[in-house]
């Protein structure tokens, strides 16, 4: 019996040999390129979540507080400065939901696209894939990491904007206030 696990033993040793001495070695270039999208994506996604998505909740809600409010004004004759604050400030509101849905729209595509380079990676460095292969799938990851990145970017400078308008919001309530109609006491 334990010549029977002996020979097994031999034909399992001499059996891997001869199977890693067919894999071609993984590209350590590959494995680099690989390596660089992942980091800049686990980046991004890293930013993206330092951003508080509930301040596009709290505008979109201001607005559907105010909406009455904005509409009264926009009736009457307002100076161009007023015209202007109000005008912004109920544009910028009324994109609010929609740029939360951009922020978790782009926030998906970094997981996603880290989950893909994660699945790359694992194939480059067993060597899963044929050369052609992988210059075509880090191509693609390439272009689709440069859209990812505008994303973010347009993703950060809608929130910035979001919070200017969160921040002159107590200018123009003061502005939207104007609009009640005088209360008369009653004499």
């Amino acid at each position: 019996m334990k010549r029977g696990i002996l020979f097994a033993g031999m034909v399992a040793l001499v059996g891997s040999t001869t199977v890693s001495s067919c894999r071609r070695a993984a590209d350590p270039q590959q494995l680099a390129t690989v390596d660089s999208l992942i980091n800049a994506m686990e980046a991004a996604r890293l930013t993206l979540n330092e951003l508080d998505t509930q301040r596009y909740a709290k505008a979109d809600s201001i607005l559907q507080a105010t909406r009455v409010l904005f509409l009264q004004r926009f009736n009457d004759t307002l100076a161009k400065d007023r015209a202007a604050t109000l005008g912004d400030q109920f544009v910028q509101l009324r994109e609010a939901n929609r740029r939360g849905s951009d922020h978790r729209n782009v926030h998906r595509s970094l997981v996603d696209a880290g989950l893909r380079l994660k699945k790359l990676r694992h194939d480059v460095s067993v060597s899963a894939l044929e050369k052609k292969d992988v210059v075509e799938a880090l191509a693609t990851e390439r272009l689709a990491a440069e859209v990812i990145e505008g994303g973010v970017l347009q993703v950060i400078s809608n929130y910035q904007t979001t919070q200017r308008v969160l921040d002159r919001q107590p200018e123009v309530d003061s502005l939207l206030i104007d609009t009640l109609p005088e209360r008369r006491m009653p004499r």
